[in-house]
């Protein structure tokens, strides 16, 4: 049984997408079937940006005064899910246009940022991918260092959540080291 189609409510794209017809249909030889559809990107990313959010949750919620921080949670959660439908719409673009994209690519939001808007955009995309892991890592850190600190605390050895840090991040850096 073959798989079917899940691009047909593509009509807004039309214009851009090639080998539509006029009906708005898009045309087998163009789609590969497989990979990440774009519900599935938008949980995927979602769940990245709301996840390690999740975790400082109850501070956040203290911090803003509990509705508000709620509020704003579910405004987050909701625009990283946007934005997962939009950057599936655009890898799929990026397929249908380009025969190299089609198979598997290490660096998909590089490539949609570079055939957007051209070398800057791959650049500005790898800079924002990075900072965005290295935050993403630094609380970790923190929140493992705190769990340390209060678990190894309660049994009567004190050590300040810097000097936690210090312990977590050499600990985890040669996992670093070890290849995907």
């Amino acid at each position: 049984m073959a798989p079917q189609t899940s691009f047909n409510n593509l009509k807004v794209l039309e214009p851009l997408v090639p080998g539509s017809s006029e009906k708005g249909q898009i045309t087998q030889e163009v789609v590969k079937h497989g990979g990440l559809g774009i519900l599935t990107a938008a949980i995927f990313l979602a769940g990245e940006m709301a996840g390690s959010g999740v975790l400082a949750l109850p501070a956040a919620m203290i911090g803003t005064g509990g509705w508000l921080g709620l509020a704003l949670i579910f405004l987050f959660t909701a625009n990283a899910g946007f934005s997962g439908t939009r950057l599936g719409l655009c890898w799929i673009m990026l397929e249908e246009r380009y025969e190299e994209f089609r198979g598997e690519v290490r660096d998909p939001y590089p490539a949609i940022a570079e055939k957007a808007v051209g070398r800057w955009g791959r650049i500005a995309s790898v800079v924002a991918i990075s900072l965005t892991l290295y935050g993403g890592g630094c609380v970790f850190i923190v929140l493992i260092a705190q769990l340390l600190g209060s678990l190894i605390g309660s049994a009567g050895f004190q050590l300040s959540l810097c000097v936690w840090m210090v312990i977590v991040a050499i600990c985890l850096t040669p996992l670093t080291w070890m290849g995907t």
